[in-house]
């Protein structure tokens, strides 16, 4: 008798071999985040109130903050930002490992919901929201820049599907510069989630 792949369970099925001497398989394929949510409950979205800024040329309002904490990777899967303006873009900046600015110093706590509705797992890092009152940015390197459009409805959607990893320690920003005189509502979400590589 030929060498034989049996299942481990106590069933005593054993694989098939199809006449072309391929071995038949069902396999199943998930996102890395809804593997990480489904079993371990480590996935969350941080979210920012609805935010009301004012612009004025050249100023950035501060919009949101993350940071890991934990000895765990942060894997950013997607960033949603919506905005409403009237007659010109928002530009959108993200800041890499930025430490300073009022949007850090003078702390305002987003919300951070895990998205497995039945874990108790918490955010493991800090997550702090703009005000609409200029909190700034001031320092950090630019990894992203973006315009929001013209319009009540307007949305930025990056799906970076974990290839942006917050190691411990690393954070991230958001700032908006408004239209120069006009008032945009804003509002922002980043869905995370927390793995280790060993």
């Amino acid at each position: 008798m030929g060498f034989q792949i049996q299942d481990g369970t106590g069933s005593s099925k054993k694989v098939q071999v199809t006449s072309q001497n391929r071995i038949k398989t069902d396999g199943v394929t998930e996102e890395r985040a809804v593997l990480v949510s489904l079993e371990d409950g480590k996935a969350f979205n941080i979210l920012t109130d609805f935010l009301t800024i004012t612009g004025s040329t050249g100023v950035e309002d501060g919009i949101l903050y993350i940071k890991n904490n934990s000895d765990e990777d942060m894997f950013l899967h997607h960033l949603k930002i919506w905005c409403g303006t009237a007659g010109q873009f928002t530009k959108i900046y993200l800041y890499r490992n930025p430490t300073t600015g009022t949007l850090i110093s003078s702390p305002i706590n987003a919300d951070t919901v895990n998205v497995n509705f039945g874990s108790s797992n918490t955010f493991q890092g800090l997550a702090y929201q703009g005000d609409g009152t200029n909190k700034t940015i001031t320092d950090g390197d630019i990894f992203g820049r973006h315009y929001l459009g013209v319009g009540m409805q307007q949305i930025d959607m990056q799906m970076w599907m974990g290839q942006v990893v917050l190691s411990k320690g690393s954070s991230m920003a958001i700032t908006a510069e408004a239209p120069n005189g006009q008032q945009v509502n804003i509002v922002a979400e980043i869905n995370v989630y927390f793995e280790s590589q060993e």
